[in-house]
């Protein structure tokens, strides 16, 4: 579906049509009428549109050589979105978004997802700077996309923080199943930062970019905050790796440890039922006709199954 937006009073309003002060085009799922019109009105190659509509398509840049603006500038970057696994737990995946600067001095923004930071626009102010508005909304659009893999290592990190006071006491594999979802979310994250950075390296590269000293110092920040979310992708990745061999390892550890106690008490429990095994035999057995017979069985029962409980909690065992 195509939606238009306009500057009005320094924010972002939406059109019910195009008009000539239309700024930014954004189409979601696109239909084969909506591409086609576009790559019409704005003589773009038809990949620039359907490229989003394989989810593993890698970011890429084309377009950017130009040293006079004359066609239409791609970059096809990758956005994180979060969902439920089928274990149940958060998990987050990434998918592309072609980012489409025209010489008319429009925006044109496909995706086949909703973008988790739409509503952002809305409440951001472009005010007049040292860059024109398309340019604003553009490294607007560049700095969402960084903030938004930042935002959710964040939530990985608490959930990870949170798994670590659980790997003390738990034996079961529900913690096993969200690290295992939150290692495919960081390889997705750790590989779509690291596609996103080389493609933004590419743009600080390119000819009307740098002809521009106020587009270098915005794609800079931009820059920097893509590099902290690989690194810290990268490091998610490994601490979760490591957590994931510790827990498995703890989790073994606790159930040996209830398996040896349960063993350990089925020893001592062991103890009545040879005594009463004994003494249940249809032969001669000692003090069988004293009165108080059962007692001292008892007695001698209670012992055994004492000194056994002392001897295992000696060697650790209960």
């Amino acid at each position: 579906m195509l939606h238009y937006f306009k500057l009005n009073c320094d924010k972002l309003v939406s059109q019910s049509e195009q008009t000539g002060s239309t700024l930014w085009i954004h189409v979601e799922q696109p239909t084969s009428e909506e591409i086609h019109l576009l790559t019409k009105q704005y003589e773009l190659p038809k990949d620039y549109l359907t490229s989003i509509l394989d989810d593993a398509e890698n970011s890429r840049a084309e377009g950017l050589q130009q040293v006079t603006f004359k066609r239409s500038v791609l970059l096809l970057l990758q956005f994180p979105l979060v969902s439920k696994s089928p274990s149940g737990y958060e998990e987050f995946f990434t998918y592309p978004l072609s980012l489409i600067l025209t010489p008319q001095k429009q925006i044109i923004t496909v995706s086949n997802y909703p973008l988790p930071f739409m509503n952002s626009f809305f409440q951001q102010l472009f005010t007049h700077d040292d860059t024109e508005a398309v340019m604003h909304l553009f490294l607007s659009f560049l700095w969402q996309i960084v903030i938004s893999f930042n935002k959710d290592l964040m939530s990985i990190k608490e959930q990870l923080d949170s798994l670590e006071q659980q790997i003390r006491v738990s034996t079961e594999n529900n913690q096993l199943f969200q690290i295992m979802d939150i290692q495919k979310s960081l390889v997705l994250f750790d590989t779509a930062t690291t596609a996103n950075f080389d493609t933004l390296k590419k743009l600080e590269m390119a000819p009307f970019f740098q002809k521009n000293h106020a587009y270098e110092n915005h794609l800079h920040d931009i820059l920097i905050e893509t590099k902290q979310a690989m690194t810290s992708a990268n490091i998610h990745l490994k601490f979760a790796n490591q957590m994931n061999d510790t827990f498995s390892a703890v989790v073994s550890n606790n159930q040996n440890n209830i398996m040896k106690i349960l063993t350990s008490l089925t020893i001592v429990l062991t103890i009545p039922t040879i005594v009463s095994g004994l003494y249940g035999m249809n032969v001669s057995l000692p003090i069988e006709n004293r009165a108080d017979a059962f007692w001292i069985l008892l007695a001698v029962t209670l012992v055994i199954c004492y000194l056994t409980i002392r001897y295992l909690k000696k060697k650790g065992l209960l």
